[in-house]
């Protein structure tokens, strides 16, 4: 997303390109000098003949045409912004005598409006994934993320040291929360409630890796938002049965002639939601038909799928949770990243994407990030679907053939 503002930051230049005419620019990131895109607008005949002079003298190697210069001449450029991981419509602004590496910094980039704690710090084992990469990473997928977050109350695992250390559950908003973060209590509990992206940054500078949402808002009256159907397979190495699943219940609901998304979990399993108008039907009345849809896919598949709840009992079949899909009960929102050990994310897919190669490995935070700013967005209509969803056909269908029998 290319944004209407301009701001300004400082770069320390990196090479000069004879053939194209454009300056080099970097930041420091997580301690090293990183490129980030160039410029060749703004900068007059004599800022640009000195800094050619000074470039001519001091640089350290010439390949291609290009000549490479160590960090030490700063710069303000204006930009519009930084998207993949490149400047958008930079332009020189001013030579800085007085700044050091240390203001040229990656996290200026990002424009965030909270205040971001140690943003080097590394969150998992094999990755080099940082905090301020996870931070980003929030900024970049906020208009997709929030709207599944607006109005409910918010469960989250924290993970304080990354996957280095113990993580722990989090319901109840703690006493130093900034001003801007809503809160709702209920059951005595003062839960947060995410509506705008200062609280979600501040809640990705507390390493909160997964973010757990009802099915309702708070203002539904106990009625749900949307049904999920939680396909979960007895393993990661499992996962082709999710995708089985996963196919055979787009072929139950295409027959109902009911809209349905699928997002990989993140972790081994497929979801596949239903969204309904708002306040409109109740979890028994809902229930009546998602424990309709999983018996029938027991008796198409039963040596592949169960209902049963112990583990122990499944026998390595996919187990079709039903049961979760009731009041006060949580699902990891849309975008949401999970504490796993490549922190893949439960990304919303669009159905012809259900092949037998997908793995939820694909789903790194940079890919999804990428999708979404590609204009790959498959969950783009789901809220004005709601209103249009033929459920109660269904329902009454259901009801009359129970009273039949």
């Amino acid at each position: 997303m290319v944004g209407d503002f301009h701001m300004l930051a400082a770069f320390f230049i990196t090479f000069y390109h004879k053939v194209q005419d454009v300056f080099g620019v970097g930041v420091m990131k997580s301690g090293k000098p990183v490129e980030v895109g160039t410029f060749k607008e703004g900068i007059e005949s004599a800022d640009k003949e000195a800094l050619l002079s000074i470039m001519k003298e001091h640089f350290h190697k010439e390949v291609d045409s290009v000549l490479y210069i160590k960090p030490g001449i700063i710069v303000e450029l204006k930009i519009t912004s930084y998207e993949n991981e490149k400047l958008v419509e930079p332009v020189f602004h001013q030579f800085l005598f007085n700044k050091t590496l240390a203001d040229c910094s990656f996290e200026q980039l990002l424009k965030i409006p909270v205040e971001i704690t140690n943003p080097d710090k590394p969150l998992f084992p094999e990755s080099s994934i940082t905090k301020i990469d996870y931070i980003n990473y929030l900024q970049r997928v906020s208009p997709f993320l929030l709207p599944f977050l607006k109005n409910r109350l918010l469960t989250t695992i924290r993970y304080p040291h990354g996957l280095f250390g113990d993580f722990f559950y989090q319901k109840q908003c703690p006493d130093y929360a900034p001003s801007f973060v809503d809160t709702f209590y209920h059951e005595d509990i003062k839960y947060i409630v995410c509506n705008n992206i200062e609280t979600l940054l501040w809640l990705g500078n507390q390493l909160a890796f997964e973010l757990h949402i009802p099915f309702e808002t708070i203002h539904s009256e106990s009625m749900p938002s949307e049904i999920v159907f939680d396909l979960d397979p007895a393993s990661v190495d499992k996962f082709s049965s999710a995708i089985i699943a996963a196919k055979l219940l787009k072929q139950i609901l295409d027959q109902l002639h009911l809209h349905s998304f699928v997002k990989i979990s993140g972790n081994k399993g497929i979801q596949v939601y239903i969204p309904l108008p708002e306040k409109t039907y109740s979890y028994e009345e809902v229930r009546v038909f998602t424990e309709f849809v999983a018996r029938f896919m027991i008796q198409s598949e039963p040596t592949l799928f169960t209902v049963e709840r112990l583990k122990k009992n499944r026998n390595n079949r996919l187990y079709i949770d039903y049961i979760q899909h009731s009041e006060g009960k949580t699902i990891i929102s849309p975008y949401s990243i999970r504490g796993n050990a490549g922190g893949y994310v439960a990304c919303p897919i669009h159905w012809n994407e259900l092949t037998d190669s997908l793995t939820p490995a694909q789903f790194s935070m940079k890919e999804v990030a990428f999708r979404l700013e590609k204009g790959i967005n498959p969950f783009h209509d789901y809220f004005r679907i709601k209103d249009d969803q033929p459920f109660q056909p269904v329902l009454d269908g259901l009801k009359a053939n129970s009273q039949r029998l």
